[in-house]
């Protein structure tokens, strides 16, 4: 068994499987936001009418906008809007505002994506004019060919790829979650994440102060047992293995005074030669690991250990 293994063991198994990167199949495209869209698939529907419509759009666009309002809450859709520039939309009750940059145009121009009521004649033409200077109109007539969900699709499958930046410092997170979770799930145990530690008081436990506002990537539950694990993935760059060790040392004691088992599951070519402090770190870290040691059996052991009955 791994937790029998001496120290020496321990380091030559977790120095010969290191990993090169961090991300996962999961990193790549969120596709629960690139599904985000169909709430408004009735309306999404309702504008392949507009498709290829050369000499009659006009007046299909209008009838419409009469029949069903509510399309428009999809045009920021169609020139891709971001989700947070969306979100900043509905701040102001879905309104966008436009400088005019033709010479005859208004300063500013104000548009209500909020389609939950008729729209008179008058707000009609402004979407139509919106329509033609947005460059929404000449997609509809010469670009898209057969669906509007295909193409909504398509620029929410985009859009998304934009915020890999932002699931940069997560990805590693994103690679272990589905171990964690199918390793607990046999084990029975409670997965909490991305949350304070605070969240263990409502659960009968005492945390201290110092303790209690402190973020974990992930909280393992069962019974009056609790285990923190965090996930870290190091390329070098600035990160220093010696520093990286005592802040986690420092964790577990911190962690251990309130009853709380610890794991560190870290991987990265930070960790190639640096065997004095991967030393240290099994002598005082309890249960240290990396990605290959999490996938093959290890953490299994080791959740089992610790909640067992």
């Amino acid at each position: 068994m791994y937790i029998n293994k001496s120290i020496n063991e321990r380091i030559d198994i977790f120095e010969s499987q290191l990993i090169e990167t961090n991300r996962g199949f999961n990193y790549y495209v969120n596709w629960n936001n690139a599904k985000e869209h169909e709430k408004y698939i009735i309306e999404i529907h309702s504008l392949d009418c507009l498709i290829g419509q050369k000499t009659n759009f006009d007046s299909l666009f209008i009838n419409l906008l009469k029949k069903i309002p509510s399309v428009v809450e999809v045009f920021p859709y169609l020139f891709a809007l971001s989700k947070v520039e969306r979100n900043d939309v509905r701040k102001e009750k879905n309104i966008l505002k436009i400088i005019g940059t033709a010479i005859d145009s208004e300063d500013l121009q104000c548009f209500n994506f909020n389609g939950k009521n008729a729209f008179s004649d008058k707000q009609i033409k402004e979407f139509l004019l919106f329509f033609e200077q947005m460059g929404l109109k000449n997609l509809y007539q010469n670009v898209i060919e057969k669906s509007t969900l295909d193409y909504i699709t398509g620029i929410l499958v985009g859009l998304d790829s934009n915020g890999r930046k932002n699931r940069g410092g997560t990805a590693f997170e994103l690679a272990c979650e589905p171990i964690i979770r199918e390793v607990c799930q046999k084990h029975n145990v409670e997965v909490i994440t991305q949350k304070q530690f605070k969240i263990l008081i409502e659960k009968g436990f005492m945390i201290s102060n110092d303790v209690a506002n402190r973020k974990a990537d992930f909280i393992l539950l069962k019974d009056n047992k609790c285990v923190n694990v965090e996930v870290n993935f190091f390329n070098g760059g600035g990160s220093k293995p010696e520093e990286i060790i005592d802040s986690y040392i420092n964790r577990q004691t911190n962690l251990r005074e309130n009853n709380i088992n610890f794991i560190l599951i870290t991987d990265g070519n930070c960790w190639k030669g640096t065997t004095n402090q991967l030393t240290k770190g099994f002598t005082y870290i309890n249960y240290l690991l990396n990605y290959n040691m999490t996938k093959t059996g290890i953490l299994d052991e080791i959740i089992g250990d610790i909640f067992k009955d």
